[in-house]
């Protein structure tokens, strides 16, 4: 398995971009995090980045996470992804159109543990 370096993140809210980042450069990981505000410029990094893992907000006001990984998955990229939620609970219809999904993050989360929790999934994804 090879070590989880590079990281593309995309999520509306700026606020939510700067914790991700602040939270993932204070882990002492060497994560390399692209942010990204736009589909457009997720979409441009995806291929220019080539990134071990995605992290995407479910619920964005353009278009939704999981309807974007969908996208992505159709263009034939298998990056692993992790969805980040405000929601209790998320329901996936065609959970197999979407995989690999290796967890789900749900907000607010522990900006102290971001980078454990995430090399934890990373780790137990089979």
């Amino acid at each position: 398995m090879r070590p989880l370096k590079k990281i593309l993140h995309i999520d509306d809210d700026a606020v939510m971009r700067m914790v991700v980042q602040k939270s993932l450069e204070r882990s002492g990981q060497n994560f390399e995090v692209i942010n990204c505000v736009t589909v457009e410029d997720f979409m441009g990094n995806l291929s220019s980045f080539n990134p071990d893992l995605l992290i995407i907000d479910v619920v964005m006001p353009i278009i939704d996470g999981p309807i974007l990984l969908e996208r992505i998955r159709r263009l034939g990229n298998r990056t692993p992804a992790i969805f980040m939620t405000g929601q209790e609970s998320i329901e996936f219809s065609d959970r197999e159109k979407l995989e690999p999904i290796i967890g789900v993050i749900h907000k607010p989360f522990s900006p102290t543990m971001l980078g454990e929790d995430l090399l934890n999934l990373w780790k137990n994804k089979a």
